[in-house]
């Protein structure tokens, strides 16, 4: 009896054991999977990070190189300095076994580097530096094009294997030649910011919902009755919301401007050129009110294309201004109209006359960039504010071309942006 209740005992606790060692199994397993998800996490991360910051360090090579002025090349050579840095914090969380890491780690550092001999320099670049800031760029191109090769075979979700991946199959001896001083970084203007009120509604009428019915038919070129206001909308600025079939209008509450019209109806195969489109586009803008309008840069996008453009001024583009209209390409019917830029900004603007010619503002460009066409703009700047600029679309000696933006009072470089042009249109970084 005393033996049976003994082993009943030891069996019990037996089990009690190896039930707290299953416990406590299960328990590290899961401790250990989860920190195995964390670090993959902090990998994924960082690959994203460092496929942006090289991204960034290879456009903000490219603005050094177009640079004409020292205050430019400073801005470009601080930004080259930042993105290396964030780069390298990338890099830094890798794994340290990835295939390639000590090479790309190299370059980074000397793209870093010889930024940071540039900012606040005074003098003109020599053609030996234009030849390094050149070799870095195209070093940089290349990396970031492995980096995104690399990005996509590991999926959408940057799943990486347990084994070491290769951070980009990348060869730095162009970059590691150049003499380095030792150590004592989608059409222009699209993204500005907004003004704290429309200034194109000042003093204008406040509409009823019937107001703003007959407006809005008219702006779509349909009968009344085929529109109807369905709610209203408030913020910045306030807007009924009129719809009818597969179109949706945003008209402003204050002067009955159109704000934004989508209409989501099927398109079938393309029949229209893009350049057709954008006539239809310009067509469409002037039979609305809105003259004096110049195409700027467009897109495609599966059977549309969307065109922006900036009224003209006394000669001058009105970029904070911009309206972009979307055209079908199967019919040439307007899908979309978004006018938020111009209902901010346009306004009577008093110009102040120019402090220098533009055939003087263009010696001060880069000594790399040939002239394409030249011209004057009024461009956002931080602390929405404006500038009056000089508008220098120039190539470089590689082929791609660049906008430069040069004050037409001091004679600064206020912008840089470059063109990528593609199948489905032209972008600017």
């Amino acid at each position: 009896m005393y033996e049976t209740i003994r082993a009943k005992r030891m069996i019990s606790f037996l089990l009690c054991v190896s039930l707290l060692s299953l416990t406590a199994a299960f328990f590290f397993r899961f401790r250990w999977e989860q920190a195995q998800r964390r670090e993959v996490q902090l990998r994924q991360q960082a690959y994203s990070q460092l496929v942006s910051s090289v991204s960034s360090l290879e456009t903000a090579l490219q603005k050094a190189r177009c640079s004409g002025t020292a205050s430019m090349l400073s801005q470009m050579s601080a930004q080259i300095w930042r993105e290396a840095a964030s780069a390298s914090q990338a890099l830094s969380s890798l794994p340290p076994e990835t295939e390639g890491l000590q090479q790309v780690q190299k370059f980074i550092n000397q793209a870093g580097e010889y930024a940071y001999t540039l900012i606040g320099r005074k003098a003109s670049l020599t053609e030996q530096e234009y030849d390094t800031l050149s070799d870095l760029h195209q070093a940089a191109d290349r990396l970031s094009l492995e980096l995104l090769s690399t990005q996509a075979a590991l999926g959408e979700n940057l799943h990486f294997p347990q084994q070491a991946v290769s951070a980009g199959d990348f060869d730095t001896d162009t970059p590691e030649q150049a003499d380095y001083p030792s150590l004592t970084y989608d059409g222009p203007f699209s993204d500005h910011l907004d003004q704290l009120e429309p200034l194109a509604l000042q003093s204008l009428p406040t509409l009823s919902p019937e107001e703003a019915l007959t407006q809005g038919a008219a702006f779509c070129g349909l009968s009344q009755d085929a529109l109807t206001v369905t709610g209203e909308t408030e913020g910045d600025i306030p807007c009924y919301r009129l719809e009818g079939g597969n179109i949706s209008l945003l008209l402003t509450k204050q002067g009955g401007r159109a704000l934004l019209l989508t209409d989501g109806r099927e398109l079938t195969a393309p029949t229209l050129s893009p350049q057709k489109g954008a006539e239809i586009a310009q067509e469409f803008l002037r039979s609305r009110g809105y003259t004096n309008m110049c195409r700027s840069y467009y897109e495609t996008n599966q059977g549309t294309v969307t065109v922006n453009f900036a009224p003209v001024e006394e000669g001058r583009l009105l970029y904070p201004d911009l309206i972009k209209v979307t055209v079908a390409l199967d019919n040439g019917s307007i899908l979309g109209f978004e006018s938020r830029g111009y209902v901010m900004n346009h306004r009577v603007r008093e110009f102040t006359p120019s402090g220098l010619s533009i055939e003087k503002a263009e010696t001060l460009l880069s000594p790399l960039l040939t002239v394409k066409r030249r011209g004057q703009a009024i461009i956002p700047s931080a602390g929405a504010k404006e500038m009056d600029c000089y508008e220098f679309l120039c190539s470089t000696p590689d082929g791609a071309e660049c906008l430069v933006y040069l004050n037409t009072q001091t004679g600064e470089e206020e912008n840089i942006l470059l063109l990528l042009t593609g199948e489905n249109g032209v972008l600017t970084a």
